[in-house]
This record gives C-alpha cells, sequence and structure tokens, in this order.
C-alpha cells in the first residue's frame, strides 16, 4: 500500500555540530505527537481496580495489540482475541473496544513543533504503530496534523511494526532518505535500537523541551516554543 505523501521536498542542507548533517525528522506519533490515554478512558467508561488491569492486560498490554496495530487480521478476529483474555470482562472488553477512538488527543505543540521543522526547511516524516481501524476514528481531530508533513508511514499499511526492521526501510525506501541525515524521535527505547543500527541519528521522547534540546544537540534549530511545552 503506498504510503501518505504530502507537501513538497526541500533542496538546502543543515549542517550540525560535529559535521552531522539532518535533512529529515521522522516523528513517531503516540506519546510524541498525541496523548494515548487508554487508563483515563477506561476509567471514564467505568472501569476501575482489577477490573480495569484484567482488561488493560487483554487488551493494550497485550500482545494482540501488536497485531490490531498491525492491522493484518481482520478487527473482528483481533477483538475476539481480546474477548478470550478477558473471558470474564469481555461486556467491558466490548464496551472499551467502542470507545478506542476517545484514548487518542493531540498533544498542545504537535502542529506548531512540525510547522517549525518545516519553517526551518526541513523536511517531516511520520513514522508510527497505528491500527487502521484507530486511523479511520482519529484522523480527523487527533491526526489532523498530517496535512503540515511530507509523508507518513503507519503500520496497517505496512503489514509491519515497530521495532520490526522492515517497517524503518520502507519509510527510506519509499522516500528516497538517507539514513545518515535522517533523526527518529520516539517514546520506547526498542524502536530506536534498529534505526541506530542503520545510521539513522535517534532521539528517546521524554518531553517536548529535552526532545527540543536534544535536537539542537544534533544542529537542528528550530523555533523557541516554550509557552506550549
Amino acid at each position: 500500500m503506498e504510503a501518505f505523501r504530502c507537501g513538497k521536498r526541500h533542496s538546502s542542507l543543515f549542517w550540525g555540530k560535529g559535521e552531522i548533517m539532518i535533512k529529515n525528522i521522522l516523528l513517531d506519533v503516540g506519546m510524541v505527537l498525541v496523548d494515548f490515554r487508554w487508563q483515563d478512558v477506561m476509567k471514564e467508561i467505568g472501569l476501575s481496580g482489577n477490573t480495569l488491569e484484567i482488561v488493560a492486560d487483554a487488551t493494550v498490554r497485550s500482545q494482540a495489540w501488536n497485531e490490531y496495530d498491525r492491522s493484518v487480521k481482520p478487527d473482528e478476529e483481533v477483538l475476539s482475541s481480546f474477548l478470550v483474555a478477558a473471558i470474564d470482562k469481555q461486556e467491558q472488553v466490548r464496551l472499551f473496544w467502542e470507545q478506542v477512538g476517545r484514548t487518542i488527543v493531540q498533544y498542545p505543540y504537535a502542529k506548531a513543533w512540525i510547522a517549525s521543522m518545516k519553517k526551518a526547511g526541513y523536511h517531516v516524516y511520520i513514522l508510527s504503530n497505528y491500527a487502521r481501524r484507530t486511523y479511520e476514528l482519529t484522523k480527523d481531530q487527533g491526526l489532523d496534523f498530517l496535512p503540515l508533513v511530507d509523508g507518513a508511514v503507519f503500520s496497517f499499511q505496512t503489514g509491519y511494526i515497530k521495532p520490526e526492521k522492515e517497517i524503518y526501510h520502507f519509510i527510506l525506501d519509499q522516500f528516497r532518505l538517507v539514513s545518515k541525515e535522517c533523526v527518529f524521535i520516539d517514546d520506547t527505547v526498542r524502536n530506536l535500537a534498529y534505526p541506530k543500527e542503520i545510521g539513522i541519528h535517534t532521539i528517546r521522547f521524554r518531553s517536548f523541551s529535552q526532545a527540543q534540546e536534544e535536537l539542537r544537540a544534533l544542529g537542528v534549530s528550530l523555533a523557541d516554543l516554550k509557552d506550549l511545552a
């Protein structure tokens, strides 16, 4: 499946400290540009205590959730695996399933951050584990920054999920990117190991201000957006 492509390519190069050249900024979505507030949603639908833990273990904390993000299996089959894993809490699992779209809330800085990258001349791409169903539920609000980026690769398009090697090669090939000219920002350590192996600069996202500082250390100069941190 073809990846999302937006905007135009730029020809300018940026040399950072220690002769590091960064042209492309790759961004994860969950916990970088949006909050994945699954615990809040579970509480809002009335789950608590042991029930919440059981439903979480059967869904968002399960291996089956990776298959949901992969989006190769039909949604009904994935839901069935969630239900089997919480045999005594199936009603609650179904209730959470129906509210998954509410788990995604965009961070206040997301669009301004991307815009500042683009204004500075960098190419910006999305690389995210994201289920097709969740995408359809959230594309018009939580993901409304997509028109600002140069392109995006979601796991549901490829059949691969991070940290599988294939998804990183997919985005490099799709947009003809050179690994040493890229920096990838993700909140999960295991998703950064292979990119580093193949020459992509990496930043583990802990906070907006911390990511900004680490970008500056790579010579990526962006507008100061402290008020949005």
